[in-house]
């Protein structure tokens, strides 16, 4: 059956010799049944047994191949897992041939197995001194994601990586911690040889770019995928640069096989819902709270006073509260409405891959095509993604081979306009309807979206109905990647090899946005009502490598492993964005039509970016056993000034196969012993394609009232590389024949000249600040851990163990002091950020927390010594919070400095971020053909900020609050941790440890039962492999967290401080996945 497929496929691929005298033709099949060997190799060669030239057997066992004008020739005919047969050539214009089967047909995991895979620098995993760690088929297989980031999750040591949990979004990775305060903390993602670009429009700002700004390049489905390796330290890193800094994750794509066509078909339908919400106030108790905090507001300040009037007028003539069956609007306000229940929705999903592989002695190729479809829990989310590559490689000569990588991705996302639909759907009033409601009391399909009520509105506090937002608006976001791989290797001679590489990827990102006027209410001529924008960007890059690898061995016991490399990079981006509004709908929402042109508003940009840099690499081994490693790489970056714009980074490293010392064969339990010590420095270099080069504009109204040219960027003549220099000490351990399996490492990693952004300049310049300054030091310093242990492996049973676990630990150590920070306003919810020396990256500053004031007696101030402070009438004095006096019931804080008010003074640390371990672990059990397979992953000791708590307990204006309110202060003698409701007041809820919570959590992230149907059964039906399975993606999750999610993404509070903050955003969904693997 699979000889008599893909006739298109075998035609494309058959090459032939451009010079050629005479053409003979002929047919190859199989002895046994005389069936066409399809795909065969058919190949002319001389006297010297040198190929002249080829062909492939076509569907039909039929060749047409091209025969020089020489003499001696021979023809021959190959298959593998068949035995190859030679023919003289006499002049014969038709040679039909039958191969006979050997027996010794090869499976693709055999043939992986038995090559020794070597890196950029030509070193094997033995001989190197960095460290890496990788991760196989076998476990991208046995994950069965969506995703290559989720099944990296928790497989690797100190690979801190969170996941977000609507389709399409992206994705948080640090590899040993956050390098730099402002440039780019990612790791480099390399596929098949070649860096996947980042956007590097002017305005991207690395440090402050969420995970879906990096989702795209994560685009590759992972069935297309063969392997990924990690690489942590500079030893293991040097040859990507800069680029590399923060760790390089390289991604190899599956390649063809030799042999028999081999057709795949994976197939994945899944089904997908959150977990319990958080449970918010209904109709009668927000109402009942609403009074209640206008009341304590109202005897605060004392009645018959014109504000306490105010609020009481507010109290008892606001309609949307006052539930009067005689108002026209009371149906719309009488109503108890579960917000978050309207926008959430369950999930489905399908992931469908096919591949076809091939090949024979001469060439192998690789085509697949993928279509994934995935709906979000909140409504209007949604992802899709079509792929398809083609990998072919061919082989000239036992000298010459090359390869070509072709991929092409189109996708699109669908998003909520607004990214806090799901934190406003919590906190909109509970009694008040998202439709207009009939007379019969049903809803009509009109939304109710007042201009203006209770709450607000849209123009001034950002609101509008979560229902119709979701439904209504439209960002769309459509992407498409062309990447083109070109591979080259030539052996110039014995011990000599060229390498040559070129990448070619286009990219084009449209985004297209409609807000209508359902969703906010607002007047037609105002313009926040039928915004319509539209955005886009068109990147292309273009990447070389040249590396020349000398590998010889002297004497048997020496070998030198010589490389240098020569890279070069070229990346031009444009984009552009018009926005108009007054658009009547999504119909005609282009910004170009039908628009009110007095709100309109665009641009455009076009950025160049380039780099070279080049590396010089000696690796010395000596016995086999003692290894030692010295390079240097010099590049060059457009975003550097021309006097720094080269930067050198040393590297030297070496290793000892302890285990193969002749005193260590006496202990036969250990199989490897390996111990790896390496030094390196890696650069950082600024975002954005020249920020060192000054900038000018004209203003209408200079000196004079004149028309002037002002500066209004200044030259940075003298900006530096941000230097990261790490140390790695590692060791490597097996035991009883490689079945128990221990890496270890300790590693220290400083970064110093740190690019710092707003830094404070004198007046007397022209400037406040300077946009790029080098100052300042940070470290990193951690440990990694990390086995896995093949427990059982009988004729029917198979166990396997994995297990890894890290720890990093930040400090910023110096910083400038002309350093802007952003100024602290005292008031509700406000934390302080800032950056301080001695302190991790990502603390977080406020007030410490001591409960609610029970009673007069303990809103006394007292100072440091904890004496009562008395006024100068000999009266205790009142605490205040701010400029308002404490009343029982009232929010408690330290008084830190004992003066009696809580302000500023009082801030103190109160935790950071960054985890104390992460790590994970799973099992793999096999019986016969039933599996069961399963990986955990979690997070230690590392603190959040609860906004999403914070928002729905703070009872100071008009949201709805959580339940947890009902358990507020009302009366003395009640014992309670939640202050009273106090309307309009912002001291009961300052930034302070309260809403910061353990965020620790231990998640079980997939659990899979899958059957493989017997291979003697499968063999009538011309099947090789035919897999059922069931998925379960987290399903478990241990945590003390009071929210929704512990798997916080991270945020950037101020735009500038990186923090953990849930801001409500989707939580990760329990998902349950039926799918099935065939191959044929």
């Amino acid at each position: 059956m699979k000889k008599k497929i893909n006739i298109l496929l075998f035609t494309l691929l058959a090459p032939a010799l451009l010079v050629a005298q005479t053409i003979i033709t002929g047919k190859v099949l199989d002895s046994r049944d005389k069936q066409p060997l399809t795909g065969a190799n058919v190949y002319v060669v001389n006297a010297e047994n040198r190929s002249l030239g080829g062909c492939i057997v076509d569907l039909n066992g039929g060749y047409r191949l091209q025969i020089p004008d020489q003499k001696n020739l021979r023809i021959t005919f190959s298959f593998i897992g068949y035995t190859s047969k030679v023919v003289d050539y006499t002049g014969q214009r038709t040679i039909d041939v039958l191969l006979e089967e050997s027996g010794q047909q090869l499976s693709a995991l055999e043939v992986t197995a038995s090559r020794v895979e070597r890196n950029a620098q030509g070193l094997s995993t033995r001989e190197m001194v960095g460290a890496v760690q990788k991760v196989t088929l076998e476990n991208l297989e046995t994950s069965m994601v969506t995703n290559i980031t989720e099944a990296l999750q928790g497989a690797m040591a100190n690979v801190d990586i969170l996941t977000g949990a609507d389709p399409g979004s992206g994705t948080y990775i640090r590899i040993r911690g956050t390098s730099s305060l402002s440039a780019s903390s990612e790791p480099l993602f390399v596929v098949d040889g070649v860096p996947l670009p980042v956007d590097v429009s002017s305005d991207f700002n690395f440090a402050t770019a969420n995970s879906d700004d990096y989702s795209q390049l994560l685009n590759i489905p992972p069935s297309d995928i063969e392997s990924i390796e990690v690489l942590k330290d500079a030893a293991a890193t040097a040859v990507w640069g800069s680029k590399g800094a923060n760790g390089v994750l390289l991604i190899t794509t599956k390649k063809g096989t030799k042999g028999r066509l081999t057709f795949s078909f994976n197939s994945k339908n899944e089904l997908k819902r959150e977990r319990n919400s958080i449970p918010m106030l209904n109709a009668n108790q927000y109402v009942s709270m609403m009074q209640d905090a206008i009341w304590n507001t109202v005897n605060d300040i004392g009645q018959g006073d014109d504000l306490a009037n105010t609020y009481l007028s507010l109290l008892y003539n606001t309609k949307e509260i006052g539930f009067d069956p005689a108002w026209v609007n009371f149906d719309e306000y009488n109503q108890d409405i579960n917000w978050l229940d309207l926008i959430t929705q369950p999930g489905f999903s399908f992931d469908n891959n096919f591949s076809v592989s091939g090949g024979g002695d001469k060439t192998d190729y690789r085509v697949s095509l993928g279509l994934l479809n995935e709906e979000g829990t909140t409504v209007g989310t949604a992802f899709q993604r079509f792929s398809t590559s083609l990998n072919m490689r061919y082989k000239f000569s036992d000298r010459l081979d090359i390869s070509t990588n072709y991929s092409f991705t189109n996708g699109k996302r669908d998003a909520s306009y607004a990214s806090s639909v799901r934190s406003q759907s919590l906190t909109k009033m509970p009694n008040m309807s998202p439709y207009i409601v009939a007379d019969d009391g049903s809803f009509t399909d009109e939304y109710f979206t007042p201009y203006t009520y209770f709450q607000g509105n849209y123009s001034n506090q950002g609101l509008y109905n979560p229902v119709a937002m979701v439904n209504e608006s439209v960002n769309q976001t459509n992407s498409m990647t062309s990447r083109l791989i070109f591979n080259l290797h030539y052996r110039l001679f014995k011990g000599l090899d060229y390498y040559g590489v070129v990448g070619f990827d286009a990219r084009t990102n449209k985004t297209r946005k409609f807000l209508p006027q359902s969703v906010t209410g607002e007047s037609y001529i105002n313009k926040n009502t039928g915004l319509s924008s539209d955005g886009g960007s068109d990147n292309l890059y273009l990447t070389t490598e040249n590396r020349l690898i000398y590998n010889q061995m002297f004497n048997e016991d020496h070998k030198l492993l010589v490389s240098a490399i020569l890279q070069t990079s070229d990346q031009t981006s444009s984009s552009y964005f018009s926005s108009t509004s007054g658009n009547a709908g999504a119909g005609l929402s282009d910004p170009v039509i039908g628009s009110n042109t007095k709100n309109a508003s665009g641009g455009s940009g076009r950025v160049l970016y380039r780099s070279i840099g080049g590396v010089l690499n000696a690796h010395y081994t000596l016995m086999g056993r003692y290894m030692f490693n010295a390079g240097y790489r010099m590049e060059a970056s457009s975003s550097m000034a021309p006097d720094s714009r080269w930067g050198g980074f040393p590297t030297v490293g070496v290793a000892w196969q302890l285990g193969d010392e002749p005193f260590m064969q006496e202990i036969p339990q250990i199989s490897v012993a390996k111990i790896r010590l390496n030094w390196g420095q890696s650069g950082n270099s600024p975002s954005g394609s020249a920020p060192y080069v000054g900038a000018f504009s004209a203003i209408p109204n200079g000196y004079g009232e004149m028309p002037a040219i002002q500066p209004i960027r200044i030259n940075l003549s003298n900006l530096k590389y941000e230097i990261i220099t790490q140390t790695n000490l590692g060791i490597d351990l097996g035991f009883f024949d490689n079945k128990l399996n221990v890496t270890v490492d300790v590693y220290d990693k400083l970064t110093s000249d740190m690019l710092q952004r707003n830094v404070l300049l004198p007046g007397s310049t022209g400037f406040t600040t300077v946009s790029y300054y080098n100052s300042g030091k940070m470290s990193n310093k951690g440990w990694e851990f990390r086995t896995d242990i093949e427990a059982v492996r009988t004729k029917k049973w198979r166990l396997n163990f994995d297990f890894n676990i890290a720890n990093n630990q930040n400090e910023i150590l110096e910083l400038p002091d002309n350093k802007k920070e952003t100024s602290y306003t005292f008031g509700n919810k406000r934390y302080a950020y800032k950056f301080v020396e001695g302190d991790p990256l990502g603390s977080f500053y406020g007030y410490k927390y001591e409960g609610v004031y029970q009673n007069v007696e303990e809103t006394y101030a007292h100072d440091v010594n904890g004496n009562l402070i008395y006024d100068i009438n000999g009266k205790p004095v009142v605490m205040k919070n701010g400029s308002d006096k404490v009343f029982p019931g009232d929010a408690r804080y330290a008084d830190i400095n004992g003066d009696g008010v809580i302000d500023q003074y009082d801030i103190v640390y109160i935790g950071n971020s960054n985890p104390i371990l992460t790590g994970g672990f799973g099992f793999n059990l096999m019986y016969k053909s039933l599996g069961l397979v399963a990986s955990f992953h979690g997070r230690a000791g590392q603190k959040v900020i609860n906004q999403v708590r914070m928002d729905n307990e703070y009872m100071y204006g008009k949201d709805n609050q959580s339940v947890a309110v009902l358990r507020r202060w009302r009366n003395e003698g009640d014992e309670t941790d939640i202050p009273r409701a106090l309307y309009n007041k912002g001291f009961n809820n300052l930034g302070s440890d309260r809403y910061v919570e353990d965020a620790s959590f231990l998640r079980l992230k997939t659990l899979t039962l899958k059957y493989d149907v017997n291979k003697e059964a499968l063999k009538k039906l011309k099947i090789a492999k035919l897999q059922f399975y069931v998925t379960g993606y987290d399903l478990l999750t241990f945590n003390n967290y009071k929210g929704q999610d512990p798997e916080i993404s991270l945020s950037w509070a101020e735009g500038v401080y990186p923090v953990f903050i849930d801001k409500a955003s989707t939580p990760k969904p329990m998902r349950v996945a039926f799918g099935l693997n065939v191959t044929l």
